[in-house]
Order: structure tokens, then C-alpha cells, then sequence
């Protein structure tokens, strides 16, 4: 196997996570990757426990620092802006002028309920709100202020804490919503992250789940990128060849990586190594 870039790695710079730049940079080279893509909680919504811990200069430094410390990687410095459909004009502002590699788009809240949270699928019919869910995204696609969109079917982890059954297939229930989510996606340019952190929970799959990843493959998409969701021990890194494993499975030849806000591919399964992205709507 190539090796890998993940795209989707926290650090002690979000409130939830607990291993350093610096840290992560030695473990990710060490594992053979290729590169490391970190991610900083940007949330502006007041209900949401990361909200207000961003500290840009601090953040940045520290990404810097451990590029200077492992060139034989590639090191690169992304953000993660929750809820952009609601919150990303403000984040603009904030971000504006930094020069960032990528920004992700993600979605936890539907309305005032974490999706994360158990309690969020009892106080709503469950399947109501993985649809209303997916109608927030396609709404986030509208006109996107974003790179890559994280961990679509990260609602699975709320369902799976509150005992139900995660093993629904979305593209068979709704049919048309999810081809407008994806043809949205496509239409975009935006890139599919294709999110392994599920993997080590209860629901046991990444997010997003196989049958969707299956329909954006057979309607054209090809811009994937791979993310372990790391936040600390003992999941650093977790899952990506599984992940990468899977895509092959459904016909990927090339991953991608973002640097100043340009896609860069990868092969994954022989498939020759390409600099230039080309746009989602260009198959291979």
C-alpha cells in the first residue's frame, strides 16, 4: 500500500483532543505516512463545546513548528468550521488572509440538536432527524465556503450510544435526497472525506457509510479524501487502510491532499500519481 496522507487529525489545539503537533508529526511519520493534514475545531455556535477555544496565532505556530521538525513528511494546516451553512461568513472573517491549506466543512448540529449526542434521537423521531440531517447538508452545498465535506453519517454515532439500530441504508430510503446531496457535492467541486473514526465505535463503519460512497462513485464523483478523526490514544491514525481498502473496493485509483487550497492526488491502487486534481466531474 502507498503510502497515506490523513486529512482529518486534531490536536491538544481543540478542546477535545490531547496530543501535540508535534507529537502527531513523529507518530505519522514513523507509521510510514505520507502526510498529516490537522484540523482545529473552529465552532461559533454557542451551544457547542468547542466554541470559543480557537486560538489562530497559537495554533498556526505550532503547525509550523512541526513541519520545521519533519520534512520528510508532508505537514500541512487545515481548520474545521462547524455548521458553515450558518457560521461561515464569520469564519471567512476570521480565516481571512491566514493562508490555510484547506477548510472542512462539518455538521453536528441539526437546528438545537448534536447529532453526536444520544439524547438528540430521543427527543426526535429518529429517521426524521438522519433526513433533516441530509437536508442541512444539502443546504450547507448550496454555496460552500468549504474544501471537504467531513464525516457525512457522523449521526450514526449518536444512534449507536442510544441503542438503535445504525445499519439503515440512506440512498434506499431517500433516494432523491441523497443523489441531490451528492450531485450537489459534484456539481461543487467540493471533496468527499471518507471518514474512518467509526470504525472504533459502536456502529462500526465509516462515515460516510458503503452504499453512499457507492452511489457518489457510480454518478461520477472521484475527489475522496481519507481522515481517522484522530483526537488522542489509542486511535491515532486508526483505520486508514481499512479506509483506503474500501475505496479501492469501489473503484478509486487516487486519493487527495490539500495544500493552499489545491487538490493533489495520490495513487491508491497502482493508478499512476497525478499534481493536478482536474474537477470531481472528470471520471478516471
Amino acid at each position: 500500500m502507498p503510502p497515506l496522507f490523513d486529512l482529518h487529525v486534531h490536536t491538544a489545539n481543540s478542546p477535545d483532543a490531547s496530543l501535540s503537533e508535534g507529537e502527531l508529526a513523529e507518530r505519522a511519520s514513523a507509521a510510514g505516512l505520507g502526510g498529516v493534514e490537522f484540523v482545529a475545531h473552529l465552532d461559533l455556535n454557542p451551544a457547542d463545546a468547542c466554541c470559543g477555544f480557537f486560538r489562530e496565532e497559537r495554533y498556526r505556530n505550532a503547525v509550523r513548528e512541526a513541519g520545521l521538525r519533519h520534512p520528510e513528511i508532508t505537514v500541512l494546516c487545515g481548520v474545521e468550521v462547524g455548521e458553515p451553512h450558518l457560521y461561515g461568513a464569520v469564519a471567512a472573517e476570521i480565516l481571512r488572509g491566514h493562508g490555510y491549506d484547506f477548510v472542512t466543512g462539518a455538521l453536528h448540529w441539526v437546528d438545537d440538536l448534536l447529532v453526536l449526542d444520544p439524547g438528540a434521537f430521543r427527543r426526535e423521531d429518529p429517521l426524521r432527524l438522519v433526513e433533516r440531517y441530509y437536508m442541512t447538508t444539502l443546504k450547507m452545498l448550496e454555496r460552500p465556503s468549504f474544501d471537504v465535506l467531513a464525516h457525512m453519517g457522523i449521526f450514526r454515532r449518536g444512534m449507536a450510544m442510544a441503542g438503535l439500530d445504525t445499519s439503515l441504508d440512506e440512498t434506499a430510503l431517500w433516494p432523491d435526497l441523497l443523489q441531490d446531496v451528492l450531485g450537489r457535492l459534484i456539481e461543487k467541486d467540493v471533496i468527499l472525506e471518507l471518514n474512518t473514526a467509526g470504525l472504533r465505535r459502536l456502529e462500526g463503519v465509516t462515515y460516510p457509510s458503503p452504499p453512499v460512497l457507492a452511489l457518489y462513485r457510480s454518478m461520477g464523483g472521484r475527489l475522496v479524501t481519507l481522515g481517522s478523526d484522530t483526537h488522542g490514544e489509542p486511535w491515532v491514525f486508526y483505520g486508514l487502510s481499512e479506509g483506503c481498502n474500501l475505496l479501492v473496493e469501489h473503484g478509486f485509483k487516487h486519493c487527495y491532499y490539500l495544500r493552499s487550497g489545491e487538490p493533489s492526488s495520490y495513487p491508491i491502487d497502482g493508478a499512476p500519481g497525478s499534481d493536478a486534481a482536474g474537477g470531481n466531474r472528470m471520471d478516471l
